[in-house]
């Protein structure tokens, strides 16, 4: 939706795998990313040859499992919004949104629900014009799998995979990166609720480390500002780095992983982060609005 979904929302940087194999007859065996199943994990996504290192919404779903945190239907944007959205920058915005929400939905097992979310995610991506990657044969997968959560997680991740490169082979970055955006804003929601409800020092701990994602998310915003179109979502982002600022960061060098042959090298500095609980009810209520902005 890092979900961490996706991105799923902006491709999966597939980089090692390991075998899942399907429990259910007629499920697949598939090739499971280790980076889609591990809840510390991050999206490597490339704009313009630039590697952005983004939490993925589908690795944030599963750290709210991890810490046992219980399923509760209203933390999703509702379906029935999905009317509202006439405009690309809303549709790609929301196509994030949701596709995070069907992480979410996958780790706990919701699959009546999870199909009602994937058809307007597929409503959302011909609409976008990517009716290729949600096609016949993807709903068949999806379908037959539905009881296996590695094999749908590989499978919905392959096709935003698909939608994201045909988005930036078209030159409609944009799109990618609204996409993109929409993911991690419900990610960063969905986490900021269930903290709400229950404080767990893993969530707040994940929670804080959006202060250095943020700063990309603006500059990502920034970059594909097409006429301004982005304006109004980035002085909401800056407001948002103004408590995120705040927060106290402490880092422990590790060396960098370098993978020479795809030329990208991976920071795996940790980061330990102190906020007070004033400074995290201010992150809750700003981002919440944001996202409220976004799916009405």
């Amino acid at each position: 939706m890092n979900t961490r979904l996706s991105v799923l929302l902006a491709g999966c940087a597939l980089t090692g795998f390991l075998s899942a194999c399907g429990s259910g007859e007629g499920e697949e065996k598939q090739k499971v990313d280790k980076e889609v199943l591990d809840p510390n994990s991050s999206l490597n996504t490339n704009f313009d040859g630039k590697i952005f290192s983004i939490p993925s919404p589908m690795q944030t779903a599963l750290l709210l499992k991890e810490v046992n945190a219980t399923f509760n239907e209203t933390y999703l944007n509702s379906l029935d919004n999905a009317s509202n959205y006439t405009t690309e920058m809303k549709k790609a915005l929301n196509l994030g949104i949701y596709g995070t929400d069907l992480g979410y939905l996958s780790i706990f097992k919701q699959n009546t629900l999870s199909l009602k979310y994937l058809a307007t995610i597929e409503k959302l991506t011909a609409d976008l014009g990517l009716e290729g990657a949600f096609d016949k044969n993807f709903m068949t997968r999806f379908e037959k799998n539905s009881t296996n959560e590695d094999s749908m997680m590989v499978i919905v991740s392959d096709a935003f995979k698909k939608s994201d490169n045909f988005l930036k082979s078209n030159d409609r970055k944009g799109v990618s990166a609204l996409i993109l955006v929409g993911g991690w804003v419900e990610s960063l929601y969905l986490a900021c609720e269930i903290n709400k409800e229950k404080s767990n020092q893993k969530i707040t701990q994940r929670i804080g480390e959006q202060r250095e994602t943020l700063n990309t998310i603006i500059e990502i915003l920034q970059k594909y500002n097409k006429k301004g179109s982005n304006d109004d979502l980035i002085s909401d982002m800056k407001d948002l780095k103004d408590y995120f600022d705040k927060i106290e960061v402490e880092y422990d060098f590790v060396q960098p992983k370098t993978d020479a042959k795809n030329r990208i090298t991976t920071l795996q500095h940790k980061m330990t982060v102190k906020m007070d609980t004033n400074l995290l009810n201010f992150i809750n209520q700003k981002i919440a609005s944001i996202r409220t902005k976004i799916t009405a």
